[in-house]
């Protein structure tokens, strides 16, 4: 592939975020609500591989955009309590109307777990204060992305120069013990740094922040690697020329969002 498509096709990729992200709630909604179901779209397609039932479309993909899109939702209808309730009792029941596997309707919310509930996340991070107008939302979206990216490029040189010892070998061949020792150490030193300036927690906090970052990020890559091992197949598609799949772009933070927002949460973050 072509490497000014490719860089050209992430320039794009990251505009479009950067576009959301400065216009508003309603436009990251609109974003995460296309990721989730692209990416719902993609790992059924993975799953179909895997197994002899792929999960359903009628369930996977409209549970994974709900989920993506609950937190702009009025209070009462935010909880996600009842749309598992409703993919629960409508996806069983319409299942012995179309004989549908049991296994099918499992992966089905399993992966609308995994894809949808997951990146809805970065929208419940990005409404943080949605009245305040020093855009925290916006400042804690680019401190976790950037922990995120910058860990990811670190690992990337420090594993291709210096990289000597497997990591996950059987799931990631060309993955290092080095590279990943060197991305938690980027992302903690984002945290650390950047996480008093942009969203004024301790250095300790922003710190922890890191850490838990690197562990996501790397983790979340690590998992869909594994999802396209046991497919057989190098991308999870071809959406973005040169980088494949969205979720081959998006592994290292579909994972994060929850865990950003959840220690946050912990912490009493304002």
């Amino acid at each position: 592939m072509n490497l000014a498509v490719r860089v050209v096709s992430g320039l794009v990729l990251v505009g479009v975020i950067v576009a959301a992200l400065w216009i508003g709630t309603a436009a990251v909604a609109a974003v995460v609500g296309a990721g989730a179901l692209i990416g719902a779209w993609e790992l059924r397609g993975l799953l179909g591989r895997i197994g002899p039932t792929p999960p359903p479309a009628w369930l996977i993909l409209p549970l994974s955009v709900w989920l993506g899109i609950r937190f702009v939702l009025p209070a009462s209808d935010m909880a996600a309590d009842w749309a598992f309730a409703a993919a629960a009792v409508v996806g069983l029941l319409a299942g012995l109307g179309t004989r549908e596997r049991f296994t099918g309707w499992a992966l089905a919310v399993g992966g609308a777990t995994y894809v949808g509930l997951c990146l809805g996340f970065w929208v419940a991070i990005y409404r943080w204060h949605t009245t305040d107008s020093t855009h925290l939302g916006f400042r804690l979206v680019i401190l976790a992305l950037a922990g995120a990216v910058i860990g990811d490029t670190g690992a990337y040189l420090v594993g291709s120069v210096f990289g000597r010892h497997p990591f996950f070998h059987s799931i990631s061949p060309r993955k290092s013990a080095e590279g990943a020792a060197a991305g938690a150490i980027a992302s903690i030193l984002v945290g650390a740094i950047a996480g008093p300036l942009l969203i004024g927690i301790s250095v300790p906090l922003g710190a922890v922040l890191g850490a838990l970052t690197a562990v996501a990020a790397q983790g979340g890559d690590l998992v869909e690697s594994a999802i396209k091992r046991e497919a057989g197949v190098k991308d999870s598609g071809t959406l973005i020329p040169g980088h494949g799949g969205l979720l081959d772009r998006a592994d290292s933070l579909v994972l994060l969002a929850p865990v950003v927002y959840c220690y946050l949460k912990l912490i009493a973050f304002p």
